[in-house]
């Protein structure tokens, strides 16, 4: 058979009424494939992260969005206080102007991971956490604790008791820090810069709203974001702000029932789903 011939059949094949079908079967039986490879991937972050539960017992931490209401001012501050803080993705963008670094940091965006490993490996902090899906590529970072990152199945928000077996995808890499800093028995969450606000946003019923005014991120994640693009990689994101307050509320029933309290000290946003605390007045007795 000519090759032409050949592409002709190929393309009236996707043209007809089957290739949906066969295309679907064939992505459900390559992840199926994925996960039985790379299912061993995490057994040494399963016991590496196991040493680490309650290992914070009772203290307070600060997970740090990224945010446009992040300052440099409020990090160095934890710093000065010496603040146990968490932070994610691309805050190492931030790093040339600040002596405050995160005490644990955390990645789960597949894009995030594949785009800039190499930067992520440069980070120095006491805990460097990766989570990634069995369901795909798994890339090795320098000197990471691996998690399997899990998604829920559809129309359900999972919160994770024992972050060793699994994450769950929240749709935000803060769902998946609040995750890592209840296993590790912070009995006190403190959020920063999680304004929970983002130019595009895409409800569950699939309808975007676009406000051009909003800034999706401190300014340096802007223009040195994960794909290489600056701001055009900012106008590309449509962010699930449906899901991920689901996923929030998910995280407040489970400090609720854990006696853990989660508050929010972010300077403005639109997070209302833990109670809000004014930053400053944290370290008035300190």
């Amino acid at each position: 058979m000519a090759v032409s011939q050949m592409y002709k059949l190929t393309n009236k094949f996707r043209e007809g009424p089957l290739y949906p079908f066969f295309r679907g079967t064939s992505r459900t039986i390559e992840k199926a494939v994925k996960r039985v490879l790379n299912i061993n991937r995490f057994t040494s972050g399963r016991t590496a992260i196991q040493k680490y539960r309650n290992f914070y017992d009772g203290q307070r931490c600060f997970i740090i969005g990224n945010g446009p209401s992040l300052t440099i001012k409020d990090l160095e501050k934890l710093k000065e206080y010496g603040e146990i803080s968490i932070a994610s993705n691309s805050i190492y963008n931030l790093f040339p102007d600040t002596g405050w670094r995160p005490t644990i940091y955390t990645v789960h965006d597949f894009q995030e991971i594949k785009k800039t490993r190499e930067k992520i490996s440069a980070v120095e902090t006491e805990l460097k956490i990766i989570a990634m899906s069995a369901d795909g590529r798994i890339y090795d970072i320098d000197g990471a604790i691996l998690l399997r990152l899990i998604e829920p199945p559809k129309g359900k928000i999972l919160f994770s008791d024992d972050i060793s077996k699994c994450v769950y995808d929240g749709s935000t890499v803060t769902y998946v820090s609040i995750q890592c800093a209840c296993y590790m028995g912070f009995k006190e969450i403190i959020l920063l810069g999680v304004d929970h606000s983002f130019a595009r946003e895409i409800t569950k019923d699939g309808k975007i709203t676009v406000n051009n005014a909003i800034k999706n991120h401190f300014q340096k994640y802007q223009t040195e974001s994960f794909w290489g693009n600056g701001q055009k990689d900012e106008e590309a994101v449509v962010f699930p702000l449906d899901l991920a307050t689901e996923a929030f509320i998910e995280a407040r029933h489970y400090a609720d029932e854990h006696g853990i309290k989660i508050l929010n000290a972010t300077r403005g946003g639109k997070l209302e789903v833990f109670e809000r605390v004014n930053f400053d007045s944290l370290f008035a007795d300190k």
